[in-house]
C-alpha cells in the first residue's frame, strides 16, 4: 500500500492486517473500551458475536476464506504495539443487485494513543484495500457529536447522506393512551401496504438498501399471502398497527419481537407526519409490548423527534451516514 503515514513522533507500535485467528477477542474488547457508553444494540450484538466466533474452532477454520463474501468484520486492519491491539478499523462487505460496497467499521483507537493519527492512517488502509477489491462505494457511519472524527472522514473524502436516531422507550409504568380527536388505532389493514410501503423507502432511504433491516427486508411487513408464509418461515413474530385521522391514514408501525424479549419497531410516516397521531401509536405499541424489555426504533432525525419523545422514547445516539466514491473508474 502506497500511503503517507501522518503520525506524532511519539507513537510506537504498526499496523497490519486484522487477523481473525488471533486478533477478535482483542478487537472486542478494544471496541467495548472505546464506545463503552454509546455502543448501541447493534454494537453490544456484534461484539459478543465476536467474542463466540474467536472461541468456535469451526468457525475459524472456514471463516479466513469468507472474508469477501459474507457481512461480518471479519477483515480490516489493526495497530499493534508490544503485542497489543490498540487500534481497529474493520472492513464488512455487502453485495447487492450486483454492486460490492464496502462498510468500514468499528475504527477504534485505545484512549492512551489517541491523537496521534492512527484511527486515520488505519481508515485509509481499509479505504484501500476496499477499492484493491472492487468496491463501488464506501460507507461508514459516525455519532454527530464526534467531530473530531467526522473532520478526518470528511478530509478523506466521505460526504454526509443521511442522519438516523436510535431510539429506545424502557417497559414500565406508561401514560395511558389518549387517541387525539378524530384519531383510530387499528391493525394494519391490506390497502396500508401501499403508503406503508412508500414512507417505509422515504424514512429508510435506497441509499441504504443494501444495509439491513432495509429494503430488502420490506416484504417481511407485506400484507400477502406470500409474505406470510416468509414470516413463518423465517420465524419472524410481527405485529403492525395503523393509526388514521378524518379518514386518512397518518402512520404504520411495524413491531418485532426478538428473542431477548426485546422489540423493535419500524415507523412508516410521511415526510410532514402528524405529531399527535404519532405520539398516539406509538404509545399504543408501547402499551402493547409493557411485559416485554423495551422497546427499539430507529428513524432520520428531525421530522419526528418530538413526537417520539412525547411517547417516553429517548435518544440513545445518532449516527451520521458517509459515503465515499470506491474504485475509480480507468
Amino acid at each position: 500500500m502506497n500511503l503517507t503515514l501522518t503520525l506524532a513522533s511519539e507513537t510506537t507500535g504498526q499496523a497490519r492486517p486484522l487477523n481473525i485467528l488471533r486478533d477478535l477477542t482483542a478487537v472486542a474488547d478494544l471496541i467495548e473500551l472505546c464506545f463503552e457508553t454509546t455502543l448501541g444494540s447493534d454494537g453490544r450484538a456484534q461484539v459478543s458475536e465476536m467474542r463466540r466466533h474467536a472461541r468456535n474452532r469451526d468457525f475459524l477454520g472456514w471463516a479466513p476464506h469468507m472474508v469477501d463474501v459474507i457481512s461480518l468484520p471479519l477483515s480490516g486492519f489493526v495497530w499493534e504495539d508490544k503485542g497489543r491491539v490498540v487500534g481497529n478499523a474493520s472492513l464488512v462487505p455487502f453485495h447487492r443487485w450486483g454492486r460490492r460496497i464496502y462498510l468500514i467499521a468499528n475504527v477504534a483507537t485505545h484512549p492512551d494513543y489517541r491523537g496521534r493519527g492512527i484511527g486515520r492512517i488505519l481508515t485509509e488502509m481499509a479505504m484501500q484495500r476496499a477499492r484493491e477489491k472492487g468496491a463501488n462505494a464506501l460507507w461508514l457511519h459516525v455519532r454527530d457529536d464526534n467531530l473530531s472524527a467526522i473532520h478526518i472522514y470528511r478530509d478523506l473524502g466521505f460526504r454526509e447522506r443521511t442522519r438516523r436516531t436510535e431510539w429506545f422507550a424502557h417497559s414500565g409504568t406508561i401514560p395511558q393512551h389518549g387517541e387525539g380527536p378524530g384519531a383510530k388505532i387499528r391493525l394494519r389493514a391490506a390497502d396500508d401496504w401501499s403508503s406503508q410501503r412508500n414512507w417505509l423507502e422515504r424514512g429508510y432511504p435506497p441509499d441504504l438498501e443494501w444495509y439491513p433491516p432495509n429494503q430488502s427486508s420490506w416484504d417481511s411487513f407485506g400484507p400477502h399471502l406470500w409474505d406470510g408464509f416468509y414470516r413463518l418461515l423465517m420465524d419472524i413474530d410481527v405485529s403492525q398497527w395503523a393509526v388514521e385521522k378524518d379518514g386518512q391514514l397518518r402512520a404504520v408501525l411495524s413491531c418485532r419481537l426478538h428473542e431477548n424479549r426485546k422489540a423493535t419497531a419500524w415507523l412508516a410516516a410521511p415526510p410532514h407526519p402528524d405529531p399527535l397521531a404519532l405520539t398516539d401509536l406509538l404509545l399504543y405499541a408501547r402499551r402493547m409490548f409493557a411485559h416485554q424489555r423495551g422497546l427499539g426504533l430507529e428513524y432520520p432525525s428531525g421530522p419526528a423527534d418530538e413526537a417520539i419523545r412525547a411517547a417516553g422514547f429517548s435518544a440513545q445516539r445518532t449516527l451520521m451516514w458517509m459515503e465515499a466514491p470506491g474504485q475509480q473508474p480507468n
